[in-house]
């Protein structure tokens, strides 16, 4: 009797020392990525991983943080594409990125231009005064519909984004809903990558609401931006970049290429006296082949008389010739880039030399080297 009752006692022990080291709760499961040096963990890591990984979200761009957002604040992580919100009960919740996005470039989705109906096969919402069609509508209704990508907040519109050195700057038709960017990339038809979802995460975490400058100038723009602004992208009314310059005794002259049905334009740039700074102004050049290339009035020894389109501004503007003087070398092809700001301003990136004017809304210049 003894024994049994030890034994009993024994057992008693035994399993209260089992159950005193077994864990409260098992540690949450975190994933993590070498690319961008940050993890996911749940839950937000369960809603990533069920609702289509990389493709859908890209990486996680941040850390688990509070924030607030809409009217509300907790736990959120940045991703490429894409903000998660963990609301708690009521489970992990994607940003409204797309409209933000617009919102912040000063292109509210209210203003763009709607429609009352939508063609055969296609679907209206009259929610927002926007319809759905094509490839846009199967990928909507085939990868989440309304939750993952809410209503549809635009028409599709072709939109220019910056170029890498391989890939000149090109149009992407793209449709805007208010979560997500959807872009129609006709260079992958065929594949289960025709339609892409934009960088919106990218570009509200780590570009304040920015697309990126044109390369080479990713880091100028990004560095000037409380002086100019977000890069703007207008499609086909873009010019094609600076393809001529000439320095002259007190300043410079740079050829613009006009883009699709627009002009020419030459940009002076020099210093005043006055502004103590560099300022700038902007001329059409009316030059064409055939009309005279120079005046024919001799410079003086070791400078130069501008010719064509640089020598009909100099000549037909008085104040142009004689703010610049002489020009102290002939002019000299270039293959820069012009990359246009929200604010108005521009920048003439001279590849030749390296650098960039920056040609600011009110009249004042800058004269910098390009940040690398």
């Amino acid at each position: 009797m003894r024994r049994s009752i030890a034994l009993f006692m024994l057992a008693l022990i035994t399993l209260g020392g089992l159950i005193g080291v077994a864990p409260a709760s098992a540690a949450p499961r975190m994933r993590c990525f070498a690319e961008t040096n940050h993890c996911i963990a749940s839950p937000i890591l369960e809603y990533w991983e069920g609702n289509g990984g990389l493709p859908t979200f890209g990486y996680p761009i941040s850390e688990l943080q509070i924030e607030s957002n809409d009217g509300w604040t907790g736990p959120t992580q940045w991703f490429q594409r894409d903000r998660l919100e963990d609301h708690g009960s009521l489970g992990v919740l994607a940003g409204r990125l797309g409209a933000q996005l617009l919102q912040m470039q000063g292109r509210a989705w209210e203003t763009f231009p709607r429609v009352s109906s939508a063609p055969p096969g296609c679907r209206y919402f009259p929610e927002t005064g926007h319809s759905l069609c094509g490839l846009f509508l199967s990928y909507w209704e085939h990868n989440g519909g309304l939750p993952r990508f809410g209503f549809p907040v635009t028409q599709p519109f072709d939109e220019v984004f910056a170029a890498d050195p391989q890939t000149p700057p090109h149009p992407l038709q793209v449709q805007y809903f208010e979560r997500r960017r959807m872009e129609e990339h006709t260079e992958l038809q065929g594949t289960p990558y025709e339609v892409l979802l934009g960088l919106l995460g990218r570009d509200i975490y780590q570009h304040g609401g920015c697309q990126e400058a044109q390369w080479p100038l990713q880091a100028t723009g990004a560095a000037y931006r409380s002086s100019v602004g977000c890069p703007t992208f207008s499609f086909p009314f873009r010019p094609e970049g600076v393809r001529a310059v000439e320095p002259f005794e007190r300043g410079s002259m740079v050829w613009v290429k006009g883009g699709y049905r627009q002009p020419d334009w030459i940009y002076v740039i020099f210093y005043d006296q006055k502004r103590s700074s560099l300022v700038w102004a902007s001329y059409q050049d009316t030059w064409r082949e055939g009309d005279p290339a120079s005046g024919g009035k001799p410079p003086p020894p070791g400078l130069y008389e501008p010719i064509r389109g640089f020598g009909k501004v100099w000549r037909d503007n008085p104040q142009v010739s004689n703010t610049l003087g002489w020009a102290t070398a002939p002019e000299s092809a270039d293959n820069g880039i012009v990359q246009s700001f929200s604010s108005g301003a521009l920048m003439l990136y001279r590849s030749t030399a390296d650098r960039v004017f920056i040609l600011y809304n009110g009249g004042r210049a800058d004269d910098i080297a390009r940040i690398p």
